[in-house]
């Protein structure tokens, strides 16, 4: 009796070929008769089933690919870079280059050491330098090709994401420092036929940037690239996919939880609508639950990368920046997206309000990228000197709003740099856990120095929700004099405290030159006076963490600096409450009434005069990030 058709499957040529090949038969033996070159040129014109192929390479152990599979994946992966490399193939190159792609991902995830990989596709170690440069050269050559299709181009620039990506750090990596690069990927960017594929290739220049950055960058020609290049249509190509690409990142969030300010027809229907039998306890809870926000942000926040690295190496890209943001008196129509540097901060603002809602490795990177970016941003002059000035209300900047206790409701027109100062509010208040990223505080912390010094300097009063600021600051050091002991941390508290004492002082000295009323003066003169007990508490702290004998110049600087910062609040603190102990204050409106008019009498008291001196710049590369920015990156090819 014949079996149900349903319990036998036949298998195709193509998977019928590849089985027998890693069962161990050489081409003579598949196919008798035909010469090796016709074999593989006929196995590549067969449409690879590439979820089979998958299947087969993954289930592959480490010493299988090492040992008894080893010369058919050497084989398998040479021919491929001759059939990728042949202008004659047609279907073959296409075919060839998706079968490198699905080898290098699934051979490359089995925690290979760099030896390892070159055994593997090389068959020998000392056959690597041809066998990869090869490989690199094929790249090179397809995209640097501008009579080669399209769609091929694509493909090979994604496998050289897939190559980057998975061999993250390992020696093989270097194969790509050995030719530059960058022309043909700078073609990709800026030719009108291939600009849509940018986001790909600018993430692929990022990671090659990264390789071994920390103790190769003179070595690292992609390194020199962006630093030198003046290319500025290549770098508004690189704004425009980045924008993009963070603009989706943001709608993610907006998905997982509807966080946009009412309008008065909003509210009037949300009340409608809770009022019906079956909604009425289907109001839509205002902190998103933390599984919800694992999978955030998406992988494509990994543009960031690319962003942070021109606008830290390349003084140019901040005018590119800034010159993307429209005018307010601009009477166009808004655009698909809101500009770059919008982007960014919103964005930001996500990032680091959740950062800590999965406490991930993952997050908590992408949280320290986005904090240095806006660090960058606050320590260039240019950026500055737009962000200052009143926005658009066509393009507001969207800040998060699904946790408790949320931002002051913004102005439309307000200042950009309101929301970067609105975004490390959003840090300070959200992330004091006892894991502290004491890092990324301490870069916070120098991002809003540099806004306020820039701010005095320009004698520009900003109007801004500045009490926000001042609490969460407050708070920080009322957090880590009181928890100190048991903090889980990778040390860095003493500079933090040291830090956050000199941003306070800066303010006090230099309040009449930034803040935009009197009454915003009264109350941070009162804040400071209210948290006088928090601030004593950081004369015990810094003692307690000290290291007088330490022989490090810097620090000894630093520490005789911040003593000296905090003695100047100290006596700030100390007049005013004098002021309110002989006054018999009883009540808080009381001590803000005679604190007030106090300031008002006889100006504000100031232990010491301002120091004019430029603060040095903190902005730092980000050499960490790239174990992240692979992970996402190989997950965007999949």
């Amino acid at each position: 009796m014949n079996a149900p058709r349903s319990s036998w499957t036949i298998n195709s040529r193509y998977v019928t070929i590849i089985n027998k090949l890693f069962q161990g038969l050489s081409p003579a033996q598949i196919s008798p008769g035909h010469d090796e070159q016709r074999f593989w040129q006929e196995l590549l014109s067969l449409d690879p089933d590439r979820a089979f192929l998958t299947r087969l390479l993954s289930t592959l152990t480490k010493d299988e690919c090492l040992g008894s599979h080893k010369l058919v994946l050497h084989a398998l992966f040479t021919v491929c870079i001759v059939f990728a490399a042949d202008r004659k193939g047609k279907e073959t190159r296409a075919y060839a280059i998706d079968t490198l792609s699905i080898m290098l991902r699934t051979i490359l995830a089995k925690n290979l050491a760099g030896w390892e990989v070159m055994e593997i596709f090389a068959n020998r170690v000392n056959e690597a330098d041809r066998v990869f440069m090869e490989f690199v050269g094929m790249i090179a050559d397809v995209l640097g090709d501008d009579d080669a299709p399209e769609a091929l181009r694509h493909q090979v620039l994604q496998l050289a994401v897939v190559f980057t990506c998975s061999i993250s750090q390992l020696s093989p990596g270097a194969y790509f420092l050995r030719r530059d690069l960058f022309p043909c990927i700078a073609k990709v960017i800026t030719s009108p036929d291939t600009q849509r594929f940018t986001f790909e290739a600018s993430l692929l220049l990022s990671i090659l940037a990264n390789f071994h950055k920390s103790d190769a960058a003179n070595l690292n020609p992609y390194l020199q690239r962006i630093r030198d290049t003046q290319d500025t249509g290549l770098m508004r190509k690189i704004c425009w996919a980045a924008g993009f690409a963070l603009d989706t990142a943001v709608k993610a969030y907006h998905e997982i939880s509807d966080d946009s300010i009412p309008t008065f027809a909003k509210s009037v229907g949300a009340l409608f609508t809770s009022l019906l039998p079956d909604r009425t306890l289907a109001m839509q809870p205002l902190d998103p639950p933390r599984e919800f926000l694992k999978t955030q942000p998406i992988e494509a926040t990994v543009s960031l990368l690319p962003v942070f690295e021109f606008l830290f190496f390349n003084p140019l890209f901040a005018q590119v920046l800034v010159d993307m943001i429209p005018k307010p008196s601009d009477s166009k129509q808004s655009a698909l997206v809101p500009p770059l540097a919008y982007n960014i901060l919103s964005l930001s603002s996500y990032v680091l309000t959740h950062a800590s809602s999965s406490a991930s490795p993952r997050t908590l990177a992408y949280a320290n990228l986005a904090l240095n970016t806006l660090l960058v941003m606050s320590e260039n002059a240019r950026i500055m000197s737009v962000f200052c000035k009143p926005t658009s209300s066509k393009e507001a900047i969207r800040l998060c709003r699904q946790r408790l206790p949320l931002l002051p409701v913004p102005s439309p027109t307000r200042a950009p740099i309101c929301a970067l100062m609105d975004c490390c509010v959003l840090w300070l208040r959200h992330n004091l856990h006892k894991r502290l990223d004491v890092y990324t505080f301490t870069t916070c912390i120098w991002t809003c120095h540099r806004v306020i010094w820039y701010l005095q300097k320009e004698r520009m009063r900003l109007e801004y929700d500045w009490i926000e600021l001042w609490k969460a600051v407050v708070d920080l050091l009322g957090f880590l004099s009181g928890k100190l002991d048991s903090l889980v941390t990778t040390g860095g508290i003493e500079r933090l405290v040291q830090e956050t004492i000199r941003l306070l002082d800066l303010a006090l000295r230099r309040v009449d030159l930034f803040l935009p009323t009197p009454s915003a003066v009264h109350e941070f003169i009162y804040e400071v006076v209210r948290s006088s007990a928090v601030i004593r508490k950081q004369t015990l702290l810094l003692e307690s963490l000290g290291q007088p004998t330490s022989v490090d110049r810097g620090a000894s600087l630093r520490s005789d600096s911040a003593s000296k910062a905090l003695s100047r609040v100290l006596s700030t603190t100390v007049y005013y409450e004098g002021k309110l102990a002989s006054a018999g204050t009883r009540s808080a409106k009381d001590a803000f009434r005679i604190v007030s008019k106090d300031i008002e009498q006889n100006g504000l008291h100031s232990a010491h005069d301002a120091d004019v001196t430029d603060p040095p710049k903190h902005a730092e590369d980000i050499v960490s990030f790239i174990r992240v920015a692979c992970a996402d990156g190989i997950a965007l090819m999949s």
